[in-house]
């Protein structure tokens, strides 16, 4: 049986979950040559970044598990009665059927203690009968689903972003009497946000650029233009699909052809060469694996003694998940410590 337990981010870890996509094999019944080779590559890709993810979690003695897709299901099992995809038929801006690809999404741990942030947690149920726990220690969801990076714990203190969920910080300190609750108005998954390195350490966007009432006194280093900052352009053209939809059984599908064409021969190179995310992942306080090179924030990670890892993450902007996203922390040491003091 698998123990559980997390009080704050960067503590050492010992056992993650990492998430899966879809095989190539999925998008195989694709009509349109392009679009599908073009899925079909990124798949491949993805997963081989996923892959050598796993070898780098397991280099710092981490055991690794990864949710179970079955490999008979294809694209076509998620079309609508009108033979497509939409934005409400695959839960996604890509018009791709959402995988188990970010199970920091479904799932919150507050110290032994499993909270169900959203139905998506279905994909990991498999894994979670292997935790050595009763089931008091699991919280079924029980309010309305959230995404679970809405709320970041912080050993004694947890920090809800209530601006698109007021209920959430009441319904936070209900499921954990014991910790504090610190209110927020960020907007968005925390993580894309920040990322508290260590104890009096945060990495941040300009997105939110006021930590004093929720980390006084830490220390802020702020990276200008990167993570979904650097590249608008992208996102806005991504969003656009809300209101869009294409046929995998059709041969002609020039909206989603162009969508997955930009991707590729565009923003793929840019976002590689550019753009360093804070949606970071700490193996302990020395030590928090990166998705990309950035000359500032590696001189300033030597001054403050920790080690950035590069783990590339080639499509994080096309699926949306960074390596902390397409990650969770089952297991990690220590214990409900305060790491804030507010007066």
């Amino acid at each position: 049986m698998t123990p559980v337990n997390f009080n704050a981010p960067w503590d050492p870890l010992r056992h993650a979950w990492v998430g899966r996509s879809y095989s190539s094999e999925f998008y195989e019944p694709i009509k349109h040559a392009r679009i599908r080779d073009s899925l079909q590559k990124i798949a491949n890709e993805t997963e081989e970044d996923y892959q050598n993810l796993i070898k780098v979690l397991k280099s710092f003695n981490i055991q690794v598990d990864r949710p179970y897709i079955d490999p008979s299901l294809t694209i076509m099992n998620h079309i609508d009665t009108n033979g497509r995809l939409t934005y409400e038929t695959s839960n996604s801006f890509t018009l791709i059927p959402r995988p188990p690809m970010q199970p920091r999404d479904s799932m919150l741990i507050v110290g032994n203690q499993i909270i169900e942030a959203n139905d998506e947690l279905s994909w990991f149920e498999d894994l979670i009968a292997g935790f050595a726990i009763n089931s008091s220690q699991i919280k079924r969801n029980t309010a309305g689903p959230f995404d679970a990076p809405l709320v970041t714990v912080v050993g004694q203190h947890l920090i809800v972003d209530c601006r698109d969920h007021p209920w959430l910080a009441g319904y936070m300190q209900k499921l954990c009497p014991d910790r504090t609750v610190v209110p927020v108005m960020i907007g968005g998954h925390n993580d894309a946000v920040f990322c508290p390195v260590k104890p009096g350490l945060i990495v941040s966007t300009y997105h939110h650029d006021n930590y004093a009432d929720t980390f006084p006194g830490w220390e802020v280093k702020y990276i200008e233009n990167q993570s979904w900052n650097a590249i608008p352009g992208w996102r806005q053209f991504k969003h656009a699909n809300i209101n869009k939809w294409w046929v995998p059984d059709g041969d002609n599908n020039p909206e989603f052809a162009n969508f997955v064409d930009t991707w590729l021969a565009h923003w793929l190179g840019y976002v590689k060469e550019t753009v360093f995310d804070v949606n970071m992942l700490q193996i302990n306080q020395e030590t928090v694996l990166v998705n990309n090179y950035n000359k500032e924030m590696f001189d300033y990670f030597k001054t403050q003694h920790v080690e950035p890892v590069i783990v590339p993450f080639r499509h994080r902007f096309f699926w949306d998940g960074g390596i902390h996203c397409i990650t969770t922390d089952i297991y990690r040491e220590g214990q409900s410590d305060v790491y804030i003091t507010r007066k």
